[in-house]
């Protein structure tokens, strides 16, 4: 059978390590030491991923890159623009299609009710 026991009663554990002023002045040095050393090893690494770049030449590349990229951003202006002209004509031809078939109907209602009129009166001869 297990037993509940609430956190309340059991006694808190202070874990510490008693050290002298001595050690303790060793173990922060040592530790300021170690973190001063990554620090300056990310700093020589930035800076030797910098001059190699250079070395090899990226930032030409990334010159050329930036020029293509401007190019390809002018052609796709062109494009578009190039689209949104055709789409104004499609509207404007389509309108211009309603507007002929609109007056071609009306044309056809009046030569059926022209033809209605000559049927009617060839009907009373």
């Amino acid at each position: 059978m297990t037993t509940q026991i609430d956190k309340t009663q059991i006694p808190k554990q202070i874990n510490y390590i008693n050290l002298s002023p001595d050690s303790e002045s060793k173990i922060v040095d040592q530790i300021l030491t170690q973190s001063a050393g990554v620090g300056l090893g990310i700093i020589v690494t930035l800076l030797s991923l910098v001059l190699l770049a250079k070395w090899i030449g990226i930032n030409k590349l990334i010159i050329k890159w930036v020029e293509k990229l401007e190019s390809d951003t002018e052609s796709f202006r062109t494009l578009a623009n190039s689209v949104q002209n055709m789409t104004n004509d499609s509207k404007a031809n389509h309108s211009t299609y309603v507007a002929d078939h609109t007056k071609i109907i009306d044309e056809v209602r009046v030569v059926r009710e022209i033809s209605k009129e000559i049927l009617i009166k060839i009907d009373k001869v």
